[in-house]
């Protein structure tokens, strides 16, 4: 079973996970591209109006970034529609 560890810094929240496939179950609840790139965007809306971000780390290597500045990271690539 995958072990996911969160941790808080002040206003960052840093969100651990041991593989990729685990990170993406973050966004299993929206099926396709386009709902998961949705979900992500609100999400760091949501997280950026009220002065929280999250990072999210596989094995200690940060993969997206949520809350300020742009969202960004490998985590959206693989959201992304393939071309």
């Amino acid at each position: 079973m995958p072990q996911t560890r969160a941790e808080a810094h002040d206003n960052r929240i840093i969100l651990q996970f041991d593989t990729l496939d685990d990170a993406l179950r973050l966004f299993t609840p929206w099926r396709g591209a386009g709902p998961r790139l949705q979900a992500a965007s609100q999400i760091h809306s949501a997280l950026a109006a009220v002065g929280l971000a999250v990072e999210v780390q596989v094995k200690g290597r940060a993969v997206a970034h949520l809350g300020s500045g742009e969202p960004s990271g490998v985590l959206f690539s693989l959201l992304q529609p393939a071309a």
